[in-house]
């Protein structure tokens, strides 16, 4: 179980980061991201998770979407393999 929701975590956090490095600008990117997780959390707790455990998915996934996000901006990339 662990496992797939790790391949889950990842799979959304590349999905998030690469449509939030393809927004315009800091501040679209920074909402963008903020209603993703708000979404998360909701998702978590209408499956039955906690609120704390849904807080903890969704900061998980965040961090990884911003990460990925700040990596694609960094190098320029948009996420369909062409160039920002």
């Amino acid at each position: 179980m662990v496992e797939n929701l790790t391949r889950k975590v990842a799979l959304w956090a590349t999905e998030v980061g690469t449509a939030a490095a393809q927004l315009p600008s800091s501040d679209a990117r920074l909402a963008f991201l903020a209603e993703q997780r708000r979404q998360l959390v909701a998702g978590a707790r209408r499956e039955g998770m906690s609120e704390g455990d849904a807080a903890i998915l969704a900061e998980s996934c965040i961090v990884g979407a911003k990460r990925i996000m700040e990596e694609l901006l960094r190098r320029g990339v948009t996420g369909q393999g062409g160039r920002a």
